[in-house]
């Protein structure tokens, strides 16, 4: 059901806010990793993320994680 939600989102051009995995640039300071975020999805797919509210603690969680994803596809060579 989620990729039909998506489809309708990209040829409709809804832009309606879903969550999505998509390659993440400048985000928190995370760069260059997917992740699944709200993003404004539209005719072109993916238009924006929507930077969520974060505190500290939880910004530094979304880093690990994605330094450990990092890690982890660099170790498999992908």
């Amino acid at each position: 059901m989620g990729l039909v939600r998506i489809c309708e989102a990209i040829l409709r051009g809804q832009n309606t806010v879903l969550s999505v995995s998509t390659l993440i640039h400048d985000y928190y300071g995370i760069d260059d990793v997917y992740l699944s975020l709200p993003c404004v999805i539209g005719r072109e797919g993916v238009q924006k993320f929507m930077r969520l509210p974060l505190d500290e603690k939880e910004v530094d969680g979304l880093q690990s994680s994605a330094r450990i994803l990092k890690e982890t596809l660099n170790s498999l060579g992908l």
